[in-house]
């Protein structure tokens, strides 16, 4: 990695305007960003809850949130945007969109980011710092059951893909239907291709460490017949699993 793309980890910038100013992130932000308003008044909206800025306030809004901002002038607007591309965090789920609460050793931390936005070393390390004392004041993001019960799912696929998703479900503790409309809304997959991805990693990773026929991984692996299961893995990897075997030993 160059520094050129390393540096684009990370947006450290100070707005101003002269008058109110609309924002419109409702396809989500790339970064997480942590600001501080030094003028003027904002406004976040964001899936029905409204985070109100006020002067001398700062806030947190994580990656990926879908918001409008609304940056109101009184006369004018200036405030700090400390953007990051990654948050190691300690919360599941990360953090929710939120008030920062006043604190004399955060904003001595936040000091140095503040008043020199250029990106290196010294302020990357003084970024991580400050959201390492964070971590100990933000609020986690609500995790919702959607989310758990794919994350369960998706555990017990890694464990063993061999099961039916009826057995799946069950494991999970919610119905099919549900498991059906849980993977729907978060990965976009319905249960049955999620399984035969998981099936299918697993193929690619015998037919580069073993010998064994594509008769025997389908029997070892569950699949009906040779020619379902070449097609499954076709679809998946746009290749046949004798080419996965084939370039897997030309390496």
């Amino acid at each position: 990695m160059n520094d050129t793309i390393f540096c684009n980890n990370f947006r450290f910038r100070e707005f101003y305007h002269a008058e109110t100013v609309h924002r419109d992130n409702s396809r989500g932000v790339t970064h997480h960003f942590v600001g501080y308003m030094k003028k003027g008044r904002g406004l976040i909206v964001s899936e029905g809850k409204r985070l109100e800025i006020g002067e001398g306030e700062m806030f947190y809004i994580p990656k990926g949130c879908p918001y409008h901002s609304y940056w109101i002038a009184e006369p004018e607007v200036r405030f700090d945007s400390i953007g990051f591309l990654y948050f190691p965090s300690r919360a599941a789920g990360g953090y929710a969109l939120q008030i920062i609460p006043y604190d004399e050793e955060i904003m001595a931390m936040f000091a140095p980011l503040s008043n020199d936005k250029t990106v290196n070393a010294s302020s990357i390390g003084a970024l991580y710092s400050l959201l390492g004392c964070l971590e100990e004041r933000l609020a986690p993001l609500a995790v919702k059951k959607e989310s758990l019960t794919v994350e369960r799912f998706m555990e017990e696929l890694e464990r063993d893909a061999s099961r039916s998703i009826p057995e799946y479900a069950a494991r999970c503790g919610v119905s099919e239907s549900s498991l059906y409309g849980y993977t729907k809304s978060v990965c976009g997959k319905t249960p049955n291709r999620l399984r035969q991805e998981a099936l299918c990693r697993r193929a690619r990773e015998l037919l580069t460490a073993t010998d064994y026929s594509i008769e025997v991984l389908c029997d070892m692996l569950g699949f009906s017949s040779a020619a379902y299961f070449r097609s499954v893995y076709a679809g998946i990897y746009g290749q046949s699993p004798s080419q996965t075997r084939k370039q897997s030993r030309n390496m």
